[in-house]
């Protein structure tokens, strides 16, 4: 029973067992912000396929191998279920539990081999986050913002003399930051801290790719010329199309909904809050630009 029911009692209803698609959505999240920058490579109509096909099976293997891995080793109620672990250090608490277990069975130092655990993911975790800021920060500016330009303000679109769009930058960090600091003084641990952004980071990340997959059958129809096609029989790009679509959006629905079912109010409030701010800023430029470009 424990390969399909979770000791975490947040997880034991399904809804809340099909909240965590999301989750699942998140780790391979991001990949699709590299098409903003594969006119940076050589020969990226083979280079960024085989990449992806890469990158997501070497993924798929590690996520399973780790939490495979970490089941063995972390005892939930033993080490997990205190309100010391959080979603911002689980992962090196875990780690570290991973080798001390090792440690034992091998004969070696445990508290040894745990710290050399926790180094070796903190190093990872930095080099990962760092390549990942770069590309998750400046990937949707070049897309939505500098692919956009007749929708924005002269000032949002021009560029230093980095060819980069700083003001457009210095306000998205800006609303990055009034959102953390909202966030922070809304009362409870660090605990309901990191849940509410990871729960607002996965549903946020999650959301636009209900447009890609929605416009996927749309965009095929057309008839664009592509360099390769990985989708030529339209039945099936339906089918995966309507899979992909409702796994995802049933995955955000249940997210939002769930901490509602557990009471949580605070947590739910800053989950829904972000697809409808951002949606509703969105259609809000979007208007104010269409209506200026017309007259």
């Amino acid at each position: 029973s424990a390969f399909i029911k979770s000791p975490n009692p947040a997880f034991a209803s399904p809804v809340a067992t099909l909240s965590f698609v999301v989750y699942a959505i998140f780790a391979y999240a991001g990949m699709e912000s590299l098409g903003g920058m594969i006119d940076n490579i050589e020969e990226p109509e083979k280079t960024f396929p085989r990449g992806l096909l890469i990158s997501s099976l070497l993924i798929a293997v590690a996520y399973s191998f780790m939490i495979l891995l970490w089941g063995i080793s972390v005892n939930w109620k033993d080490v997990l279920s205190g309100d010391s672990v959080n979603l911002g250090n689980i992962t090196y608490v875990m780690m570290q539990h991973l080798g001390i277990y090792l440690g034992h069975s091998l004969g070696l130092s445990a508290s040894v081999s745990g710290n050399i655990f926790i180094r070796f993911v903190g190093l990872g975790m930095f080099l990962a986050y760092v390549g990942s800021f770069f590309i998750l920060i400046y990937s949707p500016i070049k897309s939505f913002i500098l692919g956009s330009k007749h929708l924005w303000p002269e000032k949002m679109t021009k560029l230093n003399k980095h060819g980069i769009p700083e003001f457009a930058m210095w306000m998205q960090a800006l609303l990055v930051c009034i959102l953390i600091f909202l966030i922070s003084f809304g009362g409870g641990q660090a605990k309901s801290f990191y849940t509410i952004l990871t729960d607002m980071s996965n549903v946020s990340t999650s959301f636009p790719y209900l447009f890609l997959v929605g416009a996927f059958p749309v965009f095929k129809k057309k008839g664009f010329k592509q360099p390769f096609i990985a989708y030529k029989n339209h039945t099936w790009t339906k089918i995966v199309t309507y899979i992909c679509f409702l796994i995802i959006l049933f995955g955000i629905i249940f997210t939002c909904v769930d901490p509602f079912i557990q009471g949580d109010w605070v947590t739910g409030f800053w989950t829904v809050i972000g697809p409808i701010f951002f949606g509703s800023l969105a259609l809000g430029i979007y208007t104010r630009a269409t209506k200026k470009n017309n007259n």
